[in-house]
């Protein structure tokens, strides 16, 4: 008997694995769409915050007023955050002469940014500190999810929000239809 027990008992336990593992990737692979509260912040001005820099330098987002920017919430724990990065980094290299400028905030401790940032070879500012993840709320990351990204165009209101992982096409598509 203790063994048939033990048996339907692992089994249950599979099963409920199995339905939890599929729920979590199909939220990877589809992320959320932002909720109304979210959604309300488009077209809004972009709140004026500053964050400390891997240098320890506090700086001041307003600082790239005129630009597009595209800040990217991310952590060197988070796969699909680092999936993007390459992505970032491209863009960046294509576009800011025309006045782009992405800033990556990082939601990780300082060593841990500072050596993925120099392996990786990221090509702009990275933004951090123990208010990022207050700023990212502000921003309309209402689930707290990672990578979050907003685009904000150069007047300095919010045009796009997205939660999880974006696709570079798509992002280009919206950075383009801003320059």
């Amino acid at each position: 008997m203790n063994k048939k027990v033990t048996m339907i008992g692992a089994i249950a336990v599979f099963v409920i694995g199995v339905v939890i593992g599929n729920y979590a990737i199909k939220l990877f692979r589809q992320p959320p769409e932002p909720s109304t509260a979210t959604q309300s912040l488009i077209g809004t001005a972009l709140p004026q915050f500053s964050l400390v820099g891997l240098d320890g330098v506090r700086e001041d987002v307003g600082q790239w007023q005129g630009k597009v920017r595209v800040f990217n919430f991310w952590a060197t724990w988070c796969p699909p955050c680092k999936r993007e990065i390459p992505a970032m980094i491209e863009l960046q290299e294509s576009y800011g002469r025309q006045g782009l400028q992405i800033v990556g905030i990082a939601m990780d401790n300082r060593e841990a940014v500072q050596e993925y940032v120099k392996e990786s070879g990221i090509n702009y500012p990275i933004l951090l500190g123990d208010d990022a993840i207050e700023i990212a709320e502000k921003l309309g990351n209402d689930m707290g999810l990672l990578p979050y990204t907003v685009i904000v165009d150069q007047a300095g209101n919010i045009t796009y929000i997205r939660y999880g992982e974006v696709e570079r096409n798509a992002l280009e598509s919206e950075i383009k239809k801003l320059l």
